[in-house]
């Protein structure tokens, strides 16, 4: 908490990092602990599964819907899936942001593994994905976070390019070191907190601090793929995020802000998990059902094309296993007939999707 703090003026002393508060408090530690649970059980299911695509494809694009949504960018799981599908030229504003929001996640992760860190030059190039025309650090003056029911200013975050800059830099020195005073899940609700509030970009904050929320994990190791996404949570519960990180400003309540977090990581990975699970006996019982009722077409390949585009078209599939547009015809007309897919028509497109699959996805 900054002495004299004023929402109507820049919040150029915002306090670096570490913050100046003891996270050794019973309640965090025990949810600490109840979080670590649950992304540890997230993390073993997901490592069973054994083509990686499988998972991060159909569940970055949920993650994409749910975050977009809290930035009140409305459109469903089922519409971006099929948005995939065509040019841009096709697709509504929304379903290009959220496909936006999905390439900027996996242009992380990709130099996440690359790097083994992220910077700042990583996070402007994660933003530069995901808000291709408003590119770069926030250089215009006046930016304040509004009230839009009563036009009552409740933030102005730092101003100027080098104090912006400044703060990054603290910020990425803290997000990849490794502390082994405080957990990291902790660290990643206070670098949420501390990125949000230095707000860099003129618009999509939010988004890429969700972004490395995720990221941040992966880099701690707690997970090894970006399959656990809390968007959901705060898309559920979006004024208390909001009054939660005032708070930190204007009260120095950590403790709340933290404890919000840990739940959204546990709830989140639960939710996860469960679904992952599903996944995976789902994808069992097509292998099942299509050897002993399609065993001329049957391969592993072909179950996992299935569960790795959840909506696709005979281009797709012609493209994948290097087949004839007859034969792709052919297999889809098969699967169609044995209940295994569903098609319908989009404009002159048809396309086809695993009906009890896209439903877990939603």
């Amino acid at each position: 908490m900054a002495k004299d703090f004023n929402p109507n003026k820049p919040f150029n002393q915002l306090p670096s990092l570490p913050p100046d508060f003891s996270f050794d408090d019973v309640e965090i530690l025990k949810k600490v602990n109840r979080a670590n649970i649950a992304l540890s059980k997230l993390s073993g299911i997901a490592m069973a599964i054994p083509n990686r695509k499988l998972l991060i494809e159909p569940l970055t694009v949920r993650e994409a819907v749910a975050s977009s949504g809290i930035e009140n960018i409305n459109t469903t799981v089922e519409e971006v899936f099929q948005a995939s599908l065509f040019d841009e030229s096709r697709i509504t504003k929304a379903q290009k942001e959220t496909l936006y929001y999905r390439d900027a996640l996996l242009s992380g992760y990709e130099m996440l593994n690359q790097k083994g860190f992220l910077n700042t030059n990583s996070f402007i190039k994660i933003h530069s994905v995901l808000e291709p025309d408003k590119k770069g650090i926030r250089r215009i003056p006046g930016v304040k976070i509004i009230n839009r029911a009563n036009n009552e200013t409740l933030y102005t975050p730092p101003d100027g390019e080098s104090t912006i800059r400044n703060l990054l830099k603290n910020f990425e020195n803290y997000y990849n070191s490794p502390d082994d005073d405080v957990d990291s899940l902790i660290k990643v609700a206070v670098c949420h907190y501390q990125f949000e509030s230095i707000h860099p970009f003129l618009d999509g904050n939010g988004r890429v601090g969700r972004i490395l929320m995720v990221l941040q994990l992966i880099l701690a190791k707690r997970l090894e793929l970006p399959i656990l996404f809390i968007s959901g949570y705060i898309n559920k519960n979006r004024a208390e995020y909001y009054r939660l990180l005032r708070e930190v400003t204007i009260k120095g309540n950590w403790k709340a802000w933290v404890n919000y977090i840990l739940t959204a990581i546990e709830d989140q990975s639960l939710e996860t998990t469960s679904t992952v699970i599903k996944i995976r006996d789902l994808m069992q019982d097509y292998r099942d059902k299509l050897k002993s009722k399609l065993p001329k077409i049957y391969s592993a390949d072909l179950v996992e094309f299935i569960f790795t585009y959840p909506f696709y078209n005979q281009k797709i599939m012609m493209e994948v296993f290097s087949v004839s547009r007859k034969t792709s015809a052919l297999y889809f007309s098969l699967l169609e007939e044995n209940n295994f897919i569903t098609s319908m028509k989009i404009g002159r497109d048809l396309i086809y999707y695993a009906p009890r699959f896209v439903n877990l996805l939603k």
